[in-house]
């Protein structure tokens, strides 16, 4: 696989699909300790999966195979020591998605941009809603606020995305790089 040759000079998004159905178990350490204890299936392989895409990553942003691997026993990727630069990730149904910075923080999140009720957006936004206003766009861009701010430690300005079959996603960088979109095809680590 080649790396992706502006590592040091550009901010990452990688997206991906899943479309495979089965992938080789190679967990270890805490990341086989957290699959062993998740209860759903679902869970299991959004975890396995993960694993495979981080791996994946990683390895097109040129790390080490030693750093790749940790995404294979680290219990969270926020935890894999990269000798540069901060990842963030999430997943959401079939889809993982990853930003890269190369220096500063960086924060992203992914949901289904699902109908709620009324009730739930007023409530989570914490007032009324006048009916003017996209009350499930509000609820989702604050939602993912959130999560992002949490990432990056931080409150930085936020871009929002919405994708063809029903996804939202948001992301955010403290640097001022250009950013990039990966979209992988394909997980197949040549570990």
């Amino acid at each position: 696989m080649n790396p992706l040759s502006e590592k040091d000079k550009v901010n990452y998004i990688m997206i991906y699909k899943n479309r495979q159905s089965t992938l080789e178990n190679n967990l270890s350490g805490d990341r086989l300790m957290r699959y062993q204890q998740a209860n759903r299936q679902v869970s299991k392989d959004k975890l396995l999966t993960g694993s495979y895409f981080v791996y994946q990553c990683l390895k097109k942003l040129g790390f080490t195979n030693k750093i790749c691997q940790e995404s294979f026993s680290s219990v969270s990727s926020y935890l894999i020591g990269l000798p540069k630069g901060k990842i963030s990730y999430s997943n959401s149904g079939d889809y993982h998605i990853l930003t890269y910075a190369p220096s500063g923080s960086t924060g992203v999140d992914i949901e289904k941009y699902k109908d709620r009720s009324e009730q739930t957006y007023q409530n989570y936004l914490g007032e009324s809603v006048s009916s003017d206003m996209d009350s499930k766009l509000l609820f989702y861009k604050a939602w993912l606020q959130k999560e992002i701010s949490y990432k990056c430690g931080k409150s930085i300005d936020i871009t929002y995305q919405t994708m063809i079959d029903g996804y939202i996603y948001g992301y955010a960088f403290d640097n001022t790089f250009k950013v990039e979109a990966v979209y992988l095809k394909e997980l197949l680590p040549d570990n």
